[in-house]
């Protein structure tokens, strides 16, 4: 009966699919594809990653909608350190756990810019590469020693972001 124990479940390997899917989809968010994968949630999931799968599917559909627009979204903001910037993204950000902090992330149409305990920004041209890994974006900036890890609050925060943040860095280099 040991053998149990180190094999992987069904319902995992039903979960494992069901991301690499969902994934498969962010470089394409196609709206009947999206509302397939919403049909395959994972019957036998826990709560946890029931309510995760359907997060995700939101985010999905929130990128389909982003990535469909010519333009990127214009969002009124008073924040100060907006300034003449137009902004396209806010979203609460946490950067990694050797940074800490929590914050808000204001991608403009000239920088990237975190506001927690203090204020930093970096211009387009600086940007070199993102990649998000589930609810965490990991952006390569030009004279960093480590990137910049932000920790977004859902999935959708961190689709969207990686969609601005990729469109904006293209137009700054």
């Amino acid at each position: 009966m040991v053998w149990r124990i180190f094999r992987k479940s069904t319902a995992s390997k039903i979960d494992a699919a069901w991301w690499q899917a969902a994934e498969a989809l962010v470089e394409r968010p196609a709206t009947d594809a999206i509302d397939a994968l919403a049909g395959n949630v994972s019957p036998t999931g826990t709560p946890d990653e029931l309510e995760r799968q359907e997060e995700m599917i939101a985010g999905l559909r929130d990128l389909a909608a982003l990535s469909a627009s010519p333009a990127l979204p214009a969002l009124s903001t008073q924040h100060r350190v907006i300034g003449p910037d137009q902004c396209h993204l806010i979203a609460p950000v946490s950067l990694g756990a050797d940074a800490g902090g929590a914050g808000k992330l204001f991608l403009t149409s000239a920088r990237l810019v975190f506001v927690g305990g203090k204020v930093q920004s970096w211009p387009w041209h600086r940007i070199r590469k993102v990649v998000r890994a589930g609810r965490a974006l990991n952006v390569v900036v030009a004279g960093e020693g480590e990137a910049l890890l932000l920790q977004c609050n859902t999935y959708g925060e961190a689709l969207t972001a990686e969609f601005v943040i990729k469109k904006l860095a293209v137009r700054g280099a």
